[in-house]
């Protein structure tokens, strides 16, 4: 709060930073005069209170260290943490809107918490939530107007996420994983979109063939001995643990050869025979669909080691790697999909000569929205952060390329016209940091409503100016 308010004082524009691990330049300054406040050192649990069920925590908290410190006392969060969770912190996932462990659920990380500490732009701390209340404690979200909402999802725009209170339920014991391979995406996607509608799923999610081929090549399952042995800690009995780890590894990632559109499905219950009806359920749904069943490895392993190392920020060979997204309801699934590879066949010639290649991650999010994630692989030198991040014995094996700024220039073309497109389509973003169309693409009084918010808390527009697209005064909104 002090530091805050002396920078800005002095005129300085503030960048909050959780992770880093944004790649749609969130956390990136804008302004020449300008101060990045680094959340790291910010890491303490506060409080675990089992009796009214919350965590607090600050945010310059990984979501590894959550999971760690919530180990043995059967609760966690609803949503409990991201991919590169890792690294990844929890001001930073709020502050993105984060999706996937438990979000097929639970939805994002920001239907999690209950309650913020905010830092604004003058250095004034807010609280939101119950925690507002004089005398009170942060057990509840919605005590008038949601404030706790007016911070999430913002990327830092509106102030610093200093403090949160999660919510925690019980720890379903019962998990199953399911794994089907289908023909083409026209089966796929609406598949996915009935598991999600149905509410059968905490994690449901899939790779296209070209995504799939990238993981084949990033050598076998079998070798990770760290995932095998969370696959086995979680089978609950040494029986179970043995016959699970060598399913695993017998099956290593062979089977996924003969694989087209992949979805893997987790589903848990506090009974078990709950999860047993749940797990057929979902089987019929996928059969009925059109799928086969194949071997269920990778959503095993996503579950036995959630937070692995960020190794995936870089191609298989050590290429340059890097995604952009988009929310779609479950009706626009499958066009979004096709107008995608539409824009592709477009640009066909540019990404042939530049050897581009691009994958799908698919998610779904509750019981209405699917993210659809394409990915894109060039050959290209990496960047200090990809060298900081991957792990040393990964970066000896990788080939790596010289730079290439055709090819860079020409993937940032692409991003850059599917960003269009999906404001053309009507659907909506998570992170969208500095480069989403976010301020293009509202109506013109929803697009006051947030200006006016922003002047309300940060006047000047010295807090991360440039995120969602909102400028300082008198200053046209920066390129991302």
């Amino acid at each position: 709060s002090e530091a805050v308010k002396i920078a800005t004082e002095a005129g300085y524009a503030v960048f909050p930073r959780g992770g880093g691990m944004s790649y749609t330049s969130g956390y990136l300054p804008t302004a020449e005069k300008s101060v990045t406040v680094d959340l790291a050192r910010m890491n303490n649990i506060r409080e675990i209170n089992l009796e009214d069920m919350y965590i607090t925590v600050e945010c310059g908290c990984p979501w590894v260290d959550i999971y760690e410190a919530l180990k043995g006392k059967g609760v966690r969060p609803p949503f409990w943490g991201t991919l590169s969770g890792i690294k990844a912190t929890v001001g930073g996932g709020l502050s993105q809107n984060c999706i996937f462990f438990g979000s097929g659920i639970h939805g994002s990380g920001a239907d999690t918490v209950i309650g913020l500490e905010v830092v604004l732009a003058d250095g004034t701390i807010i609280n939101t939530g119950s925690g507002a209340v004089e005398g009170g404690t942060p057990f509840f979200r919605h005590y008038g107007p949601d404030l706790t909402g007016v911070f999430t999802a913002d990327t830092g725009a509106l102030g610093i996420k200093a403090v949160a209170t999660l919510k925690l339920i019980a720890s379903p014991p019962f998990v199953r994983h399911l794994s089907f391979d289908f023909p083409d995406h026209k089966t796929w996607l609406p598949a996915m979109g009935e598991i999600s509608r149905k509410g059968l799923a905490s994690e449901c999610f899939g790779f296209d063939p070209y995504l799939q081929m990238q993981s084949l090549k990033r050598g076998g399952f079998s070798q990770d001995i760290k995932a095998l042995a969370g696959v086995m800690q979680q089978a609950g009995s040494i029986g179970k643990a043995v016959v699970e780890g060598a399913r695993v590894a017998l099956a290593g990632r062979r089977y996924m050869k003969d694989v087209t559109f992949s979805c893997h499905v987790t589903t848990e219950h506090r009974y078990e025979a709950a999860a047993e009806a749940a797990e057929a359920e979902i089987r019929e749904i996928l059969t009925s669909a059109g799928g086969r069943e194949i071997e269920n490895s990778i959503p095993k392993l996503v579950r036995g080691t959630p937070f692995p190392p960020t190794n995936a920020v870089i191609g298989p060979e050590g290429e340059r790697w890097v995604p952009i997204h988009t929310v779609v309801p479950h009706s626009k699934a499958v066009s979004t999909f096709e107008a995608i590879e539409n824009l592709y066949a477009e640009m066909a010639e540019k990404i042939e000569k530049y050897h581009i290649g691009a994958g799908y991650l698919v998610t779904t999010i509750g019981a209405s929205a699917m993210v659809l994630e394409p990915v894109f692989f060039w050959p290209d030198a990496l960047m200090p952060f990809h060298k900081r991040e991957v792990e040393a014995a990964v970066l000896r094996k990788a080939k790596g390329f010289p730079e290439n700024l055709e090819a860079r220039a020409t993937v940032d073309e692409i991003r850059k016209a599917l960003a269009k497109l999906f404001l053309e389509l009507g659907t909506v973003h998570l992170q969208i940091g500095k480069a989403y169309l976010y301020s293009e693409g509202l109506k013109p009084e929803s697009l006051k409503l947030v200006q006016e918010i922003k002047k309300a808390v940060d006047p000047r527009g010295l807090m991360n100016p440039g995120s969602l697209g909102l400028a300082r005064p008198g200053l046209a909104r920066p390129k991302s």
